[in-house]
């Protein structure tokens, strides 16, 4: 990538977080945060990334965890979610359908619906990876000039405009 930008290209592997994305980030402090308010179950509306992080935080902070998925989710994912001890759930021909259905579950049982993408609790663990490439970057003398990332419900470029809020020792950050 470097060679294609004539410039040098550092990247973020969140890929290789537990989960397997960056969602973990986000999820994880939201799931923390909620345990610490009392909560005895997680609800989770997602097929995919966010789903995942929700159930390995789950298993990890020894909370029973109910993914809900929609009717398209493969059945590796499911499998996945399963072998991270997570109820899966499948309801709805899609994601806001099935969404309706966790909403309702996490408040017929008392549990905390984790959003796959909003919410600022999510957003802030999200923008930790700005503090991250501070600590990696700065003292060999480098800054970024730029962050680039993907966007699907928006909750990662919100999470990194958290970051460079939040992290004011990153001169660059602003």
């Amino acid at each position: 990538l470097s060679e294609s930008f004539g410039a040098p290209v550092y990247l973020k592997m969140d890929a290789l977080q537990p989960s397997g994305s960056f969602k973990l980030r986000g999820i994880g402090l939201t799931c923390q945060r909620a345990v610490e308010r009392g909560a005895a179950k997680l609800v989770s509306s997602s097929g995919g990334n966010a789903g995942l992080a929700t159930a390995y935080a789950g298993q990890a902070l020894g909370l029973p965890t109910s993914v809900f998925l929609p009717e398209t989710t493969p059945e590796f994912v499911r499998d996945r979610l399963r072998s991270m001890d997570a109820e899966v759930v499948v309801r709805g021909s899609m994601w806001a359908e099935t969404n309706e259905y966790a909403a309702a579950e996490a408040e017929r049982s008392g549990g905390v619906l984790v959003h796959p993408f909003e919410g600022a609790e999510t957003w802030e663990g999200h923008g930790s990876l700005v503090a991250e490439v501070f600590e990696e970057l700065a003292p060999v003398g480098l800054t970024p000039g730029a962050f680039v990332a993907s966007v699907g419900g928006g909750g990662l470029v919100l999470g990194i405009l958290a970051g460079l809020v939040a992290t004011p020792e990153a001169a660059w950050a602003r």
